[in-house]
């Protein structure tokens, strides 16, 4: 992980801190605890002062098989970051490779598994909104209460063991399976009873100033997870920016950069470290000719109304459904400014 301010890192700062400033995460650094049969770590969540929905990184060992859930008021995005994994969805076995998104909507039968011939564990990055905090119970929910203890989650928080692989893939483009994909079944569709999503295909976006695809948003059948993914060249800073009622949990899924956080200004950042900005608060990134250039993306809930409405997606209430694109290689670096 870069050396960031301590000050500055999730595991130091209260919920209270995290809500109204912001701070510096990392997917590979939380409180753990075992969610549906797996082995899952908290970093977006109402103990780290997120209200709209909750991320968390779930790690499955090959020849493993979680507990079959359905949440009848979350939904639930899965993007694969690492390894293989299997995930039951549209009543059958669909294969996440890195980049894949899985997406379920309320009332949805879900399930993870790694089959026993697996190359090695699979990292899974789960998105659930709104947060379904009785998964938190006993340790840091009081059920009877209906609060969170911050007193132990700090605590948590601060010994947690910072467990990051030693190499991560690139997340790439994929197309197999294209009866569950999102692009072959129609935004009703989704909407009814799930897809499959790739991080690298969906409504191209330019409007905080570099090369985007918004993939997970009403357009494309979710209501209230949502993911974009962006290239952030070397030269290029986005727009500086608050999301009005949407908390964000904004991803340096690779390379290197710095990122804009509330009032500490830039801050270096590398692959895995988080902009934690929770709704209000200010945020952004830029790739410089000495840290850069970088893939980004955000889980964002609800999706982000304020960057929509200016677009040709948005009007008096109602969303268009946009042919989905690539984002390709000669897209992205013809924003680079190198010199």
């Amino acid at each position: 992980m870069t050396m960031v301010p301590e000050k500055l890192r999730a595991r130091y700062r209260t919920a209270e801190q995290i809500r109204s400033d912001g701070a510096v995460g990392n997917l590979f650094d939380g409180v753990s605890i075992t969610v549906h049969g797996l082995d899952t770590r908290l970093l977006a969540w109402p103990g780290t002062g997120y209200q709209t929905e909750a991320v968390h990184v779930i790690t499955v060992p090959p020849g493993t098989t979680g507990e079959e859930y359905t949440y009848d008021l979350a939904e639930e995005a899965i993007l694969c970051r690492a390894g293989s994994a299997q995930v039951w969805l549209r009543d059958q076995w669909v294969t996440l490779l890195p980049g894949d998104i899985a997406y379920f909507p309320q009332g949805v039968q879900r399930n993870v598994r790694v089959p026993e011939d697996a190359d090695g564990d699979a990292i899974l990055v789960n998105q659930i909104c709104p947060p379904q905090f009785d998964l938190y119970a006993p340790e840091y929910y009081n059920v009877d209460l209906g609060v969170i203890n911050h007193d132990a989650v700090r605590k948590a928080a601060t010994n947690a063991i910072p467990s990051p692989p030693a190499t991560l893939p690139e997340l790439e483009l994929r197309t197999d399976q294209p009866e569950v994909r999102a692009q072959q079944l129609g935004a009703a569709e989704v909407s009814r009873a799930g897809a499959l999503f790739n991080v690298l295909e969906g409504a191209a976006f330019s409007g905080i100033g570099l090369p985007m695809r918004l993939v997970l948003w009403p357009g494309a059948g979710t209501r209230l997870v949502g993911f974009n993914y962006a290239y952030c060249g070397l030269g290029v800073q986005d727009t500086i920016h608050t999301h009005p009622i949407s908390d964000e949990f904004l991803v340096m899924w690779s390379g290197e950069g710095q990122i804009y956080l509330g009032d500490n200004g830039w801050i270096d950042v590398s692959e895995s470290d988080v902009a934690m900005a929770p709704c209000g608060v200010a945020h952004g990134h830029r790739s410089t000719h000495d840290r850069g250039p970088s893939m980004m993306g955000g889980f964002a809930s609800p999706p982000q109304l304020d960057l929509l409405i200016p677009t040709p997606y948005y009007e008096d209430g109602q969303f268009t459904e946009p042919d989905p694109s690539a984002l390709t290689g000669a897209e992205e670096h013809a924003s680079d400014h190198p010199g």
